[in-house]
């Protein structure tokens, strides 16, 4: 009887360790800089592992967040380069890329969403290439300008506050008039896609049948951990924008500086159901494009 009761107390002590470990890893990844989580995001999505999951076996998938969409500046390229980056060669990088977006308008906007920007699971890059009558090599083209706008989207949309004020401030997403009413439009493909999907039942369905080997097993449940770390950081930073975009929409829609209505972290906090120390690190050095251009923090 005592055996049990110790093996007991050494799983509840385990659950409660990983949980500590857990929120830990969470908060971290909130106090993370854009640019680091954009690459750890690419990074993820790139490895073979993800891939066969997503594009094979159809267990991950992404699920978009409502009332948001990606920037229409992706299209454009938006010259205005950050202060210190002259030591890249910025005319021979953008006139590189222009190739690729011609790409991307002659397959149209609806195929370039539907098989690059929000892809559909289980959908080779062979049959992509067939769909969109492009070559093996320009889907992989268009595939890694998407990952690198991911990465260096401070790059392609810097913050002018950051040179204003001193501080660095990570410019994540524009408020946008859509038809029925203001939308987050993301400057990052990575938060546009939305969440991370995982289909468990799937998982073990295809485990249990011998699909996925024992050695695939743990490899695979380290990257569900990740995924769900990261759409952790990315369902907290969509409600906290969701809530302004909600509270104030008569500025949104007015422009006047009257109109903005008081709105504490801890009043945002109670309205989306976070801790406010969660608001606190996930909204530090971010800033937001307002409908008419101006930038606010």
């Amino acid at each position: 009887m005592r055996k049990l009761e110790i093996q007991w107390e050494q799983a509840l002590r385990a659950r409660q360790e990983f949980k500590l470990i857990m929120r830990l890893e969470q908060a971290s990844l909130l106090e993370m800089p854009e640019e680091e989580f954009n690459r750890l995001t690419t990074e993820v999505e790139s490895s073979p592992l993800f891939r066969k999951l997503y594009r094979k076996d159809g267990i991950i998938h992404y699920q978009r967040y409502p009332k948001t969409d990606f920037s229409p500046r992706f299209y454009q390229l938006n010259e205005e380069i950050a202060a210190g980056t002259d030591t890249l060669d910025i005319d021979s990088l953008l006139s590189s890329k222009g190739d690729v977006i011609r790409l991307i308008k002659k397959i149209g906007l609806d195929n370039f969403k539907r098989y690059f920007l929000y892809p559909e699971p289980r959908v080779s890059i062979e049959e992509v290439a067939q769909e969109c009558d492009l070559e093996l090599a320009e889907v992989e083209r268009i595939d890694s300008l998407i990952n690198e706008f991911s990465i260096m989207s401070e790059f392609y949309n810097p913050s002018v506050l950051s040179s204003e004020h001193g501080i660095h401030y990570s410019k994540v997403a524009s408020i946008e008039r859509g038809a029925e009413g203001f939308i987050i439009s993301y400057l990052s493909p990575s938060y546009a896609r939305g969440r991370y999907s995982i289909d468990y039942a799937r998982f073990e369905e295809l485990r249990q049948s011998g699909a996925i080997t024992k050695a695939e097993v743990k490899e695979i449940r380290q990257l569900f951990k990740k995924l769900e770390l990261i759409n952790r950081r990315k369902d907290t930073v969509t409600r906290i924008l969701q809530g302004i975009v909600e509270k104030q929409a008569p500025y949104f829609e007015s422009g006047n500086g009257k109109s903005v209505l008081p709105f504490s972290q801890k009043e945002l906090a109670e309205r989306i159901g976070l801790a406010p120390s969660s608001i606190s690190r996930a909204i530090s050095g971010k800033s937001l494009e307002m409908p008419w251009g101006e930038e606010k923090a």
